[in-house]
Formats: structure tokens, sequence, C-alpha cells
């Protein structure tokens, strides 16, 4: 779908964890007229330096009034409203700060940015021969490429998670509950990679109240054998000395001041 100003909607019929690929290599990338991009879509390293580049913006929903991606639904929340007791900032107090960089629109977005830098055969080349991402994954339906000429062709959504075996199966005479039940192995499919996550777009950390609250599904579903081996050797390299432990298994300093202890997040996430 054309959104104007070389930017392209592209919709994969439901939501999961993964990336796109560019079966063809990258677009060429076009500078919009007067130099001023769709929201979302700017990059001001590349720009300052003269260099053109394709973003990705990705998101699991749209906005009703505009069409475009919503992207506060997905990723614009969080902990970024004043720290233990949870104040509000004043406005404008997070603005360019390494939460919210100064191109996102002080919104938390879920993006790609590939930049085409040079004018030379060698890094043209390097370019167009592109595919996709290497260096994580997000949390999607819809896409939006910007800016090129002509809408991207051959761009697959590749879903990505660890590999198990499913197992489990479930079905009745009842259709609401067995989309619930698609529904829910979604979820799990798009939160089982290498940990098993509390979403897949943003913080995608392996909290421990999730991991308990979720495993009976999961095994139900899956062969989760290896798969929790892993996720207990993870647990027990993040106890601290004192036995308590961390708010994730992958200690990000969250809520310590609500744990037993240094380091300790809240128990009931723990």
């Amino acid at each position: 779908h054309d959104l104007g100003g070389g930017r392209w909607l592209l919709d994969y019929g439901k939501a999961f964890s993964g990336m796109l690929h560019f079966d063809e290599g990258l677009p060429a990338p076009i500078i919009p007229e007067g130099g001023k991009y769709p929201r979302g879509h700017g990059f001001k390293a590349a720009s300052e330096q003269g260099d053109s580049f394709i973003t990705v913006i990705y998101g699991e929903s749209l906005e009703m009034t505009t069409g475009d991606i919503n992207r506060v639904i997905v990723a614009g929340l969080g902990m970024h409203d004043g720290g233990p007791k949870h104040q509000s900032n004043p406005e404008g107090a997070q603005d360019n700060t390494p939460c919210f960089p100064d191109d996102h629109d002080g919104v938390l977005s879920q993006r790609d940015v590939f930049v085409f830098s040079g004018e030379n055969s060698e890094t043209e080349r390097a370019f167009i021969n592109s595919r996709q991402s290497h260096f994580t994954t997000h949390a999607f339906r819809f896409a939006e490429v910007c800016c090129t000429a002509q809408p991207p062709e051959g761009v697959r959504a590749l879903m990505y998670r660890t590999a198990f075996s499913e197992w489990g199966t479930f079905d009745s005479s009842n259709v609401l509950i067995n989309g619930g039940y698609e529904l829910v192995k979604n979820a799990m499919n798009s939160n089982m990679l290498s940990v098993q996550s509390d979403c897949p777009h943003r913080e995608k950390l392996p909290y421990g109240g999730d991991l308990v609250a979720d495993s009976t599904a999961a095994m139900h579903m899956f062969d989760m054998s290896s798969f929790y081996k892993k996720t207990v050797r993870d647990w027990m390299d993040a106890q601290w000395d004192n036995g308590a432990y961390t708010e994730t298994s992958i200690w990000q300093d969250l809520n310590d001041y609500a744990g037993i202890g240094h380091g300790a997040g809240e128990t009931v996430w723990a």
C-alpha cells in the first residue's frame, strides 16, 4: 500500500516475532523532496553526512486516523516515568535521551536502518546485496519501508524462534476456544528466542514470574526439555551470593530497590 512520499506499507496478516528479508536485495533509496522524511523515518546521523538510507518501521496495528503504524502501542511505554516512585516527568524531560533518540520523535520505535554510505561501485554493490538485519528481531504484522521510488518487491517476513519440536495439540467444537489456543501458541512462538521473554518487541527479557506462569502451557505445546535446562542454568548464573534472584535472568538493574537484597528484583517477578 502506497502511503506517499516514498513510503510503503506491508501487511503480513498476523503478528509474530522476526524480521523482513529482501529476496532481491535492498531497493535503491531516495531522499524525499526537501530532505524531510516521513514521521519516524529520519536518521540524523546519516543525513548530516549526506548519505541516503532505507528505514523499516515495524508494528502490530495501525492508527485509525492516518493508517500509519501505531508505534506507541507496541514500543512507546515502559519504565521511563520517574523511577521507583513512578512519578511522571515534566513534558519534554525525556527528549533526546538514550531511551528516546532525537530521530524517534519521542517514541521507542521498532526500526531498522540500512545506510548507503558513499558513491562508489563497491559500497553500492554491498548495499544492494544486503538482504536483512542480522542484529535483532521485531514483533510485527505491519512494516513501513521508506524511502524508495517504487514499491519494494520480494519482501518476505521471517519468523524466528528457538528450534524445538511441537508435540502438543488441541481441538474442540468451539471456534472461539480453538482461536484462543492458536493465539496463545503464536504468543509462545514469538517469545521463545534463546530465552522465554515477556514480550518480543522491546524488552525481550526473561522474567521468572512470566516463566512460571507460562511454563505449563509451553510444555504442553512444545518439547521444552533442552530449552528449560538452559533456562535453569541462566537463573543459576544470575543468582546473587545472598541467594536472591534478579528481576530477570539477565540482570538489568530492574526494581532492585524492591527485592530482599542487592541485585534482587521484586519477588513477584523473579
